[in-house]
């Protein structure tokens, strides 16, 4: 989902309790929350991160299909929503070492409205953040391939065409401003026509 300046965010809410997802629900009422969607169970959630991507989950534990750890877990693997479980005080500690490593935040029941929304607002801020750092992952590992086929092709005609470094270099750079190219689309038109000499 896209942030706007009112970084809103999706949410999925699941509970094996009616009375429980009416409570959460209005928690997540705000123009910050939107839509707010609830459901009953394990499998009813899986279904439905298929259809729609959702920016925060929100599992309140035990659920009837199951306890809700591995629903946690499997939905922790989506890098585009945060998971947050809800547990009973006694199990806490025991749930959290399994799915800390995974990223999902445990929180200890009895929730108060408002550590809920910060647990929210701690989510989103998580979720920015590492949309961020995926950009620029992204950014340095297209430059890096940049530098691999300049380089391949820097080496392509310094043995082909007998070129020293520096000048395979130059004849590059130039072909690429005369081109009004990038040198990645300048390095890759020269290795296929060098591979064809």
């Amino acid at each position: 989902m896209a942030y706007n300046g009112a970084k809103q965010n999706s949410v999925l809410l699941v509970s094996g309790s009616e009375r429980s997802r009416g409570t959460l629900a209005e928690v997540f009422s705000t123009s910050r929350y939107a839509p707010v969607t609830v459901c009953g169970s394990a499998a009813e959630a899986r279904r439905m991160v298929l259809d729609v991507p959702f920016s925060l989950v929100f599992i309140n534990t035990p659920l009837p299909d199951e306890p809700g750890v591995q629903l946690a877990l499997d939905l922790s693997g989506n890098r585009s929503c945060c998971v947050a479980l809800i547990v009973s005080g006694d199990s806490y500690d025991q749930v959290n070492d399994q799915v800390e490593d995974a990223g999902v935040l445990t929180l200890s029941k009895p929730c108060t409205a408002q550590q809920l929304r910060q647990a929210a607002s701690l989510m989103s801020a998580t979720r920015v953040k590492l949309a961020d750092m995926e950009r620029k992952t992204a950014t340095l590992e297209e430059k890096m391939e940049e530098i691999r086929l300049v380089n391949r092709a820097k080496w392509m005609l310094i043995e082909k065409r007998g070129m020293d470094e520096a000048t395979a270099h130059r004849y590059i750079e130039k072909l690429a401003m005369d081109a009004r190219q990038t040198r990645r689309l300048v390095a890759q038109t020269l290795i296929r026509s060098l591979d064809n000499d």
